[in-house]
């Protein structure tokens, strides 16, 4: 029998979330290294904040939003 891999889940949001002018993005994986990496890319390309929890909703780290000059 195999067995399920934990799911972990990236959730990007934008600090003007709630001007209307912004989206939310979830991406899930199961490979830890492999989210945290793109977390990592997503929080330096784009400035958002980004949010990175297991598969029970518990926050395994949270990266801020990269400063752009």
């Amino acid at each position: 029998m195999s067995q399920k891999q934990p799911l972990i889940v990236i959730n990007v949001s934008n600090p003007a979330a709630f001007s209307g002018q912004s989206s939310i993005i979830v991406l899930e994986y199961t490979d830890e290294d492999a989210a945290m990496k793109v977390a990592r890319k997503i929080a330096l390309e784009t400035g958002r904040s980004v949010t990175v929890r297991g598969g029970d909703n518990g926050v395994i780290e949270t990266i801020p939003a990269a400063m752009t000059h």
